[in-house]
């Protein structure tokens, strides 16, 4: 009953409720008439910046992340896989790696010092007691499959098939894509390919976010639960002065101050612009 009740969570109320969260939050900020120029998301974040980019409606955002679970949950393979959250130099992880006798791959390059891995689930057990015996900080996820690696592959193809029903249009505003780190194409075709490739290929994070500075992103709000996104960014652009990192959503803080406290800081940022100009 339990692995019931979960997987009908994961299909049901999960996605489509991170995906509510995050477009709640980006209307809250229109109301405070802070618009993005750019975006991106990470794994399922990005149908959130295809709905903020107006490629597709919050409508449809909802029916395909509806899918995309559905796909997830009903998805029969000899091995589920699994994952690990890795805190090291993303070379060094990349050279452990390559030591494991299985399948085990980077599922999500967060930042250049915090990885995801995913992969057969024995290989995996491997890699992580290969960090440990090397004094690297290496924790088990409790995940159903081994996302954005190719066990969940068979998905793709139920995905493809919701995502040729709804109206997919080019992005009004740039996206930094999660399979190449690069920036969204604008014909259907190459979007579909995409979008079809996304629930098994590995998140570009890092990519994403220096593909997004290179084209005159400097100022990165992360609109939805929690400060993950914008801590990864700071770490990412570390080593440039002009970035700021914002999150509207701190659950320490709490909803409404953490989110007064983002809109100073954006503020701030305008005014500092602002003189700087004027100078």
């Amino acid at each position: 009953i339990k692995a019931a009740a979960r997987k009908l969570s994961d299909t049901t109320i999960t996605q489509p409720a991170i995906l509510t969260a995050n477009i709640a939050m980006l209307r809250l900020m229109q109301k405070f008439n802070i618009h993005p120029d750019m975006l991106i998301g990470h794994s399922l974040g990005e149908y959130a910046a295809l709905v903020a980019s107006e490629a597709i409606t919050f409508k449809e955002g909802l029916e395909v992340v509806s899918a995309r679970g559905r796909a997830m949950a009903s998805l029969e393979v000899e091995d589920n896989g699994t994952m690990a959250a890795v805190s090291a130099p993303i070379d060094t992880v990349e050279e452990v790696l390559a030591t494991i006798d299985g399948y085990v791959i980077l599922a999500n390059i967060n930042s250049p010092v915090q990885c995801v891995i995913g992969g057969a689930t024995n290989a995996v057990d491997k890699a992580v007691a290969a960090f440990e015996e090397a004094g690297i900080r290496a924790v088990k996820i409790p995940v159903s499959h081994a996302f954005h690696t190719r066990i969940v592959a068979p998905a793709s193809d139920i995905l493809r098939a919701m995502l040729e029903k709804i109206d997919l249009k080019p992005p009004r505003l740039p996206i930094a894509a999660n399979v190449t780190g690069q920036l969204y194409p604008n014909t259907r075709a190459e979007m579909l390919e995409l979008l079809s490739a996304h629930i098994a290929s590995s998140v570009q994070f890092v990519k994403g976010v220096q593909t997004l500075y290179d084209n005159g992103c400097r100022i990165y709000i992360e609109a939805g639960p929690k400060r993950v996104l914008s801590s990864l960014s700071r770490d990412i652009l570390k080593d440039y002065p002009d970035v700021t990192a914002v999150a509207t959503n701190h659950g320490r803080k709490g909803g409404v101050a953490s989110f007064h406290e983002a809109l100073c800081s954006l503020y701030a940022c305008l005014l500092y612009t602002s003189d700087a100009a004027d100078e």
